[in-house]
């Protein structure tokens, strides 16, 4: 019996080894499960942290895109490659300029988490070509005593002088026009977009002769949608049963910088002007070579189409002897002046005893070549027009990147409006619209950071400064007024610090008898631009170029040019204008 017992207790024994071994060997296999989920859960934990530190990081490198563009396009400084905080990271700004061109790169870091982004910046310009010391329409240009032109001016208008006047280079007087067009149709309601697409690259609007004579200028009513990047080529064909002729009698071009975004009236003229008949019918062809959805012109029409007997049309190429036209379901708004009158060049020494040309239709007590007239260097002959290079479109698309800048209030400006620095203080402005007036003098100097549009008058004397903003680098920039200007006693412009960097001071005051812009003592170093008034050049004033409605040089007066005008680019500030051609990671 006591060994029946003892086996029990063996059994028993052996039992509990048994249930402890079952249960660590579960303790065992659940500790493997619970690591293996603890391993995977730390796993998934620190990807998502890699995850959520890389989504910081481009968040961080957005930032440091973000901050450089708000730099470049605001004018503020902005170093070639400098390191920036942003929350629990950094981020690293690399700028690299090429031209017109700037390319910003933003390296974000989070840890050991690192995005790099990149955006390219392009700067929108206007391009503007000045051939001339001065450039005159109409107007005309006066010469007062021992007035001196350094350069060759042309003028749509009389050159008449007095005694010592000097024009150093060659001048020309293109004959006159009448003061109103001979026949037009200014009435528009409407876009017509052209060269969206190869069926419609050119379009036409024809019109009848009112007098007989030679067309001697003409206008149409374009704006362009994006860039075009070619000239637009204008004809003047005779008519084929109710369509252009497939040849011209006449062709000129339109240059895509002539044409705003804002619609205008575009002038041009003819090297060879075509001779008109009175009671004939002519086309207005615009030919352009190639067609995009995003880059085209547009011609204003009037859908009423009343122009009697007259219509505007296009077609695929209008030199095609098959074209087939369609119409545009209107006219097309257009001016042609025809016939002319008499022009000359008078009392004004031209050129030296070496060097010097004159043509005009008639020269009276002129000496060019260092010989009176006539002679042959006094060319008499009916020399074309030269319309002025910046429309009014153009204009318009200044003012409204200024505009977009916003309107100046206190305490940069004053209550009414007005800018005014004096006493040597210095300001920083643009992009901006001033409601009143500009006034710099008593040695102010004033940094132009982007296009300047002023409603009231510009005043600026007393030695004071305008320069471009360092930001502008090749480019030139823009002050234009709607009303006059006044310049006085040694004010000096500056452009960017680079060579062909200027200030285009502008005015669009229609008033062409009035004296919209006045320019006295030693002011310099700047272009004047008035497109619908006459500018005055008295005691001593300089400039690098001047072109207006008529141009007035009182005594002493001189305008110096500088061959580097010839093609000027004009942005509308060192961030305003700015293109994003594209934003994206890299490696």
């Amino acid at each position: 019996m006591f060994e029946n017992w003892k086996l029990k207790i063996e059994n028993s024994a052996d039992g509990g080894y048994a249930a402890l071994t079952m249960l660590m060997l579960a303790i065992a296999v659940s500790l493997t499960v619970v690591g293996g989920f603890t391993f995977f859960s730390l796993q998934e934990v620190a990807t998502t942290r890699a995850y959520t530190r890389s989504l910081e990081a481009r968040a961080i490198a957005e930032s440091g895109i973000e901050d450089g563009i708000y730099r470049v396009i605001t004018g503020k400084q902005i170093l070639a490659s400098e390191t920036l905080a942003v929350g629990n990271g950094s981020t690293t700004i690399i700028l690299t300029t090429n031209g017109n061109e700037k390319t910003i790169r933003s390296e974000g870091r989070r840890s050991q988490n690192k995005r790099n982004l990149e955006t390219h910046l392009s700067i929108s310009t206007a391009s503007v070509n000045f051939f001339y010391g001065i450039q005159v329409s109409d107007g005309g240009l006066k010469m007062s005593n021992n007035a001196v032109v350094s350069g060759n001016v042309f003028s749509n208008g009389s050159i008449v002088g007095s005694s010592g006047t000097t024009i150093t280079g060659d001048a020309v007087v293109a004959g006159g026009i009448p003061p109103n067009p001979a026949v037009e149709w200014t009435t528009h309601d409407a876009d017509h977009a052209f060269a969206t697409a190869s069926t419609n690259r050119d379009i036409a609007q024809s019109f009848i002769a009112t007098a007989d004579g030679a067309l001697s200028k003409m206008s149409v009513y374009l704006a362009k949608v994006g860039s075009p990047s070619s000239n637009l080529t204008v004809r003047i064909t005779t008519d084929n049963g109710g369509k252009p002729n497939s040849s011209d009698i006449a062709d000129t071009a339109i240059t895509p910088s002539q044409v705003g975004t804002t619609a205008s009236w575009i002038d041009v003229s003819f090297a060879s002007p075509p001779t008109l008949t009175n009671g004939t019918q002519y086309w207005i062809v615009l030919d352009y070579g190639t067609n995009s959805a995003s880059n085209y012109w547009v011609w204003r029409k009037d859908t009423s189409d009343a122009y009697a007997g007259n219509t505007g049309k296009y077609t695929s190429n209008w030199s095609t002897g098959s074209a087939t036209w369609t119409n545009v379901g209107g006219d097309l708004s257009f001016r042609v002046w025809i016939g002319g009158t008499t022009t000359r060049i008078e009392g004004v020494t031209i050129g030296n005893s070496s060097t010097g040309t004159g043509r005009a239709n008639l020269f009276v007590n002129a000496t060019v070549h260092g010989s009176s007239c006539p002679n042959a260097y006094c060319i008499v002959e009916n020399p074309p027009r030269e319309e002025l290079p910046i429309s009014a479109g153009v204009i318009q698309d200044w003012k409204d990147a200024a505009a977009a800048g916003g309107t100046c209030a206190p305490p940069v400006c004053d209550g009414a409006g007005n800018y005014k620095l004096t006493n040597g203080a210095s300001g920083s402005l643009g992009p901006i619209k001033i409601n009143g007036n500009l006034e710099l003098d008593n040695g102010a100097t004033l940094t132009v950071t982007g296009t300047i549009w002023v409603l009231g008058e510009i005043k600026l004397s007393n030695n004071c400064i305008a320069r471009l903003s360092p930001g502008y680098g090749a480019l030139s920039g823009v002050i234009l007024t709607n009303s006059k200007v006044t310049i006085s006693n040694n004010c000096i412009f500056e452009g960017s610090g680079q060579a062909g960097s200027y200030i285009l001071l502008l005015t669009d005051k229609s008033s062409p008898t009035e004296k919209v812009m006045t320019i006295s003592n030693n002011s310099s170093g700047v272009i004047y631009y008035a497109s619908n008034g006459t500018i005055e050049f008295s005691n001593n004033a300089t400039a690098k170029e001047a072109t207006a409605y008529g141009i007035e040089l009182d005594n002493n007066a001189t305008i110096t040019y500088e061959s580097g005008l010839s093609n000027i680019s004009f942005s509308s500030g060192p961030g305003a204008g700015y293109d994003i051609t594209y934003w994206r990671e890299v490696e």
